[in-house]
């Protein structure tokens, strides 16, 4: 194929997805592999040939993996959009420390800071698209793997070309090469002259996908079928079918087992359900479960599996939690699906103003908040950052937007957690903090104008900290057990 016959498909695959829009911005993940790298240069491409005017953002996450070689795959994707003349975002973060601390996949955690940092690219510059090189054969590799691990139906489908970046996101994810082979995509590079990066970690057997395509699809071709990748591929294209039909089934179904529903709340009639062939309540669950959330959210066969047996279950008054974090009870002969936050007592801790400068009585919190504003020294900012007291804090005060308030947590409340990757709900902090949820409501959040700045005494907005550049500090002190005392200016 030549690139200008590859270009035009190109585009037809766009065209046919409504995706060749004018003016549009698109962020594209650049790792200085060869799939990415022709990715941007088609992109480009694409835009120029059909004048399209699309504002294009190269975007590649150093992942702390791999060394020096690593720092040159970052100097080489700055070139590149140097040269091609387009804005390039960075990162780096340190995956092997996370590894260590936490546990866990190298891959799958490497995986989650990519696609939180291309998320958090596409709202910084307003784009509704992240696209990414995925081709058909890490599709195939996609599919042996979860066949490997035990996948259901939906795994087999392998990578969906379009979805949303996270579950609930607005951004979505492309993939428009996801119908090229590896072998086309060198062959164009080489066409055109297109210089990239190779990752020898590509060719080691040291992580699971690298076994895969250098041992297990080899075996799998010598032994067994030279075909096996397009098999594979074949099998993805057949479960995605089938995925689409019982999903249409199941929305069919849906409303007829609808009992009573409400903003994040459904109940469904439990015999009905199960009178439904055993798929389309697997896939009647899972609906209830995107429609509770807002948004799609991914669940294991075991959750799934759960579910039902808990409506199979005779008795009642029983209860399971799912990610999300969605609560699932069975009361007789219905089942109820609603966020787990609205098992919680409903927050008493009314707004109220903060003096500041000033010392605020918080009653409903038996504490007092005090409030200076005070200049600080370059030198000093990392002394005060690394104070070890929760219950005191230090803001820059010129990114603080005042009036201050506190009050309790409300739905939909995110903020970005200090140290964090990224922005999360304050539902889903308080989860991975482990704070009891008869604590959660009795938790006060101190909000600017744009959101909460400190979970009192947790942690604070990632938009506030002090900074190298800070001059002004906004220093907070929560005392509890002073709520008796009165207010003072």
């Amino acid at each position: 194929m030549t690139w200008d016959a590859f270009i035009d498909q190109f585009g037809k695959w766009f065209e046919g997805r409504g995706l060749l829009v004018p003016a549009a911005r698109w962020v594209v993940g650049v790792s200085g592999g060869p799939d990415s790298t022709l990715l941007l240069y088609a992109m480009r491409d694409l835009s120029e040939r059909r004048e399209l005017r699309w504002a294009l953002h190269a975007a590649h996450l150093h992942h702390g993996l791999r060394g020096k070689a690593a720092d040159a795959d970052a100097d080489f994707v700055a070139g590149l959009a140097d040269q091609l003349g387009l804005p390039c975002h960075q990162e780096r973060v340190d995956i092997p420390a996370e590894v260590a601390e936490r546990g866990g996949s190298t891959e799958e955690i490497a995986r989650q800071r990519r696609y939180e940092f291309l998320e958090r690219v596409a709202l910084k510059t307003g784009s509704e698209c992240v696209t990414v090189g995925h081709h058909a054969d890490d599709n195939a590799e996609t599919v042996l793997h979860r066949i490997c691990r035990g996948t259901g139906l939906r795994g087999l489908a392998g990578m969906a070309d379009i979805r949303a970046i996270q579950p609930g996101s607005r951004v979505r994810l492309v993939r428009p090469l996801l119908q090229q082979r590896r072998v086309m995509i060198e062959a164009l590079c080489a066409e055109r002259g297109i210089k990239f990066r190779t990752d020898a970690t590509n060719e080691g057997l040291e992580f699971a996908r690298g076994r895969i395509r250098n041992s297990v699809l080899p075996l799998l071709r010598d032994a067994l079928n030279p075909g096996v990748t397009d098999a594979l591929l074949r099998l993805a294209e057949q479960a995605r079918w089938l995925g689409t039909y019982l999903e249409d089934a199941a929305a069919r179904t849906f409303d007829s087992l609808i009992v009573s529903e409400g903003p994040h709340r459904i109940v469904l009639n439990t015999n009905a359900l199960l009178s439904k062939q055993r798929i389309i309540q697997a896939e009647v669950v899972r609906r209830a479960v995107s429609q509770v959330l807002g948004g799609e959210q991914d669940l294991g066969f075991a959750h799934v599996e759960a579910v039902l047996k808990l409506a199979a279950d005779p008795s009642s008054g029983k209860e399971l939690h799912l990610p999300g974090p969605v609560a699932v009870r069975k009361s007789y002969e219905r089942l109820e699906f609603c966020p787990l936050a609205e098992s919680e007592p409903t927050p008493e801790l009314h707004p109220l103003f903060v003096k500041c400068p000033g010392r605020t009585v918080l009653p409903a919190l038996g504490a007092e908040l005090t409030a200076e504003i005070c200049e600080v020294d370059a030198e000093k900012i990392d002394e005060l950052r690394a104070a070890a007291n929760p219950y005191e804090e230090w803001l820059d005060y010129d990114r603080v937007r005042p009036p201050l308030v506190v009050r309790g947590r409300q739905e939909g409340d995110r903020f970005w957690p200090l140290g964090a990757p990224g922005s999360k709900r304050l539902s889903d902090f308080f989860i991975d903090e482990k704070v009891e949820p008869s604590l959660r409501a009795r938790t006060g959040i101190l909000c600017d104008q744009e959101g909460p700045v400190w979970v009192m005494p947790l942690r604070i907005d990632e938009r506030v900290k002090l900074r190298p550049t800070s001059r002004r500090a906004l220093h907070l002190v929560l005392t509890p057990g002073a709520a008796t005392r009165a207010d003072a200016p």
